[in-house]
């Protein structure tokens, strides 16, 4: 792209420049980095999409001197200010995560360097592209693994303003769709097109069948016919005899999609066109696609759900200073935002991928300038400007397969369409004092009771031992944790036959050791008091689970006030969380696991749990470790 994009930006932004200028510190070198503090709700994962659009646009971001004319007659800069946008082009460094790579909460995906003045300028321009790209990505990615391999045509141009639908065709098609209807897209940016015909076409005729039969004489017996305009039984029988069983495919946009499809399927079979397909248009999603798994429909075509982000049409990134220095060529010094909900964290990031032998992404950590690079990991961000030029650009079809990769990386459970905490959240590694105003590490001591441990209804073998090294650990680290938090189990007496809901085994009736159990840890009474052998002084907060209702994790109680522990965690700033306790293969797996859906990066500390039996123990260590928990 040739045109100047300067004036895509917000006022205040130039209204800042025309200060520094002034001040004098335009020119001093500045750090901003774009991030999400969170995805959308019950989002797993994010996809990085803009990136390709976004770099041709800076490289020309300028102002001609109409513009810089008009920006004076507004008021909006003064005359030192006109004099440097009429040289402004930007010639600092971008790094970023490749387009199509995910994201997460905190995730570093783009950091920009250069002057002060010229990387404030691009907020807003690097936003508006990053934003929209992403949310659209981000929503038709979650459409590709519900479609299940089934092939979505991207039909949005419609639905939005005409250069997002560009934009949105792009996004969709980076993140695994087929096609697009959208004409520019397909010769901007190298994508399949496709496209037949609308209802209007066959009003305009006299009848269904012209309308068929002149499609088939343009388009060949391969074409899509609609078949819904009147009859759907009676459109796909006219839609066969015009055009022979050789037919490409019928579209249904109307009705119920799953009872249509496989009345249209058995039809089709029926009239020996048994090669036609049957594709499905009409307000879709990836939730409703996910509810048409079973139906015998063999594509989709989306287009509002997929135009908007699926109900999320940004991606909520911003652009924020992380350091500056206070002279020109000055040393940088980082800064951060410390206002309620929206911290953030000074200092310029270095961001690390970990993955399994299986190349499952693990974790997510980043680094700043003096900290020492975490083994086995490698970097997310690449250089794709330097100088203010860019340096990477993939093609469409490249940014594609990397994005099928890069999800590839994920579980099954991330990928899932139903509502889930964040797989990953980004975290320092290590923490640096200098950075951090407080700690981001929670401690949860799972259910050390007298009942559970050597002498207990239900002790396990090595219980007292946990709770010896659990104190001498506590004794060493508790200045470590933001959070130091202690589940016991807390069931109510079986007084007339309570059972705290089917927990523990009916009288008379002996109890199977996996879902029913003897009584054990009755509230206020001696086998629901911590073990001796745990100091419990620097305990937090103190967790009740099982009040009347099977319980095993500690996310399932609450503390003594009665606020979940995943509420305190994330008032408290927590990031990563460290687990103890007993019994590894019942509670400490499922509050390891719940820890995990709740978005914190977790670790069960060597040596400081017990389980019931070895068997049930390493099967649940598997699991814990299948769930990115750190062992």
């Amino acid at each position: 792209m040739t045109d100047r994009t300067g004036l895509l930006t917000d006022r205040y932004e130039l209204t800042m420049l025309d200060s520094w200028v002034r001040d004098g510190s335009a020119g001093h070198s500045a750090v901003f980095e774009v991030f999400a503090r969170r995805l959308p709700e019950g989002r797993r994962y994010g996809v990085l999409a803009g990136l390709g659009r976004l770099l041709p646009l800076i490289e020309s971001f300028a102002f001609d001197a109409d513009e810089v004319a008009w920006l004076q007659e507004q008021g909006v800069i003064g005359d030192r200010t006109a004099g440097y946008l009429r040289d402004f082009r930007f010639r600092g460094d971008v790094d970023a995560y490749q387009e199509g790579d995910l994201y997460f909460p905190g995730s570093p995906v783009l950091t920009v360097r250069g002057t002060l003045g010229e990387c404030v300028a691009l907020e807003t321009l690097v936003l508006s592209v990053l934003n929209h790209d992403t949310a659209i990505a981000s929503a038709a990615a979650r459409m590709v693994t519900a479609a299940q391999g089934r092939p979505i045509i991207e039909m949005g141009g419609r639905r939005t303003h005409e250069q997002a639908a560009v934009a949105t065709a792009r996004a969709a098609y980076l993140a695994g769709f087929a096609s697009t209807s959208n004409l520019a897209a397909g010769r901007r940016y190298g994508i399949p097109t496709v496209g037949t015909a609308a209802h209007a076409f066959t009003l305009a005729h006299e009848s269904e069948e012209a309308a068929f039969r002149s499609q088939v004489e343009a388009q060949g017996t391969g074409t899509t016919l609609l078949v819904d305009t009147y009859d759907i039984a009676e459109g796909i029988r006219t839609a066969v005899r015009v055009a022979g069983p050789a037919l490409g495919a019928v579209r249904i946009d109307s009705g119920d999609l799953a009872d249509e499809a496989a009345k249209a399927r058995a039809l089709l079979d029926e009239l020996g066109a048994r090669s036609t397909k049957v594709v499905a248009t009409s307000d879709l999603d990836e939730f409703v696609i996910t509810a048409l798994a079973d139906a015998p429909i063999d594509g989709y075509g989306v287009g509002t759900r997929v135009a908007t982000g699926s109900g999320h049409p940004t991606a909520s990134m911003v652009y924020k200073l992380v350091a500056v220095s206070d002279s020109i060529g000055g040393p940088l010094r980082p800064v951060s935002k410390k206002s309620k909900d929206k911290v953030s964290l000074g200092g310029h990031k270095t961001a690390w991928r970990e993955y399994d032998d299986a190349g499952r992404l693990v974790r997510e950590t980043f680094t700043v300038p003096g900290d020492p690079e975490p083994a086995q990991a490698r970097r997310a961000q690449i250089p794709v400007m330097r100088d203010g030029t860019t340096v990477h650009a993939p093609t469409t079809d490249e940014i594609r397969a990397f994005t099928a990769a890069a999800l590839q990386s994920l579980p099954a459970e991330a990928l899932a369409v139903a509502a889930g905490a964040p797989y990953l959240t980004v975290v320092p590694h290590p923490i640096e004092e200098e950075n951090m105003t407080a700690p981001t590490k929670a401690l949860i001591v799972v259910d050390v009771q007298n009942d559970f441990i050597e002498g207990g209804s239900l002790g396990v073998a090595g219980g007292r031992d946990v709770a010896t090294r659990i104190s001498e650990h506590l004794a060493a680290h508790a200045g470590d944790y933001a959070v130091i938090a202690a589940s016991r189990d807390w069931h109510h007496a079986p007084v007339d036959g309570d059972t705290n809901g089917g927990h523990f085994a009916a009288p008379g009736e002996e109890p199977d050791f996996d879902t029913t159990w003897p009584v054990h840890c009755v509230s206020d009474g001696p086998g629901s008091d911590y073990a001796p052998e745990l100091a419990t002084d620097a305990v937090t907060h103190h967790v009740r689970k099982g009040q009347g209702v099977p319980a095993y994790s500690a996310f399932e109680g609450v503390t003594d006030d009665g606020a979940a522990l995943a509420d305190v965690l994330r008032t408290a700033g927590v990031t990563d969380v460290d687990i103890t306790g007993i019994a590894t293969d019942y509670c400490v797996r499922a509050t390891a696991l719940d820890a995990r859906r709740e978005g914190f990066a977790v670790r069960l500390l060597d040596g400081l749990h017990a389980g019931v039996a070895p068997e049930s123990s390493e099967a649940a260590l598997a699991e814990m470790a299948e769930a990115g928990v750190a062992l």
